[in-house]
């Protein structure tokens, strides 16, 4: 488990689907900040029964997924101060 790097794709992500793995939720025009990094550019949230994968729509070299066997949404927070934009808290 972890954060892995999608350097290849065509599209939409490909599904783990000989294992169960489906699509529950897409949610388009989605940055992602790792960490105190700059946010990328927006993307894809694909939200599957099996990994959390965020796809860039201009950079299609650029993505990430993370495997998890259970989410939370931590908090929502609207705090310019904590951090520049309004943004979800998860934890997997």
């Amino acid at each position: 488990m972890g954060l892995t790097a999608i350097t290849e794709r065509e599209g939409e992500p490909r599904l783990d689907t000989d294992n169960g793995e489906e699509t529950r939720h897409v949610q388009p025009q989605t940055a992602i900040a790792l960490g105190s990094q700059t946010p990328e550019q927006p993307g894809t949230l694909y939200i599957t029964t099996k990994r959390l994968i965020w796809l860039n729509d201009v950079d299609k070299q650029k993505g990430y997924a993370v495997d998890f066997l259970s989410i939370s949404l931590h908090a929502v927070s609207r705090d310019p101060e904590a951090y520049q934009l309004p943004c979800i808290y998860a934890q997997s």
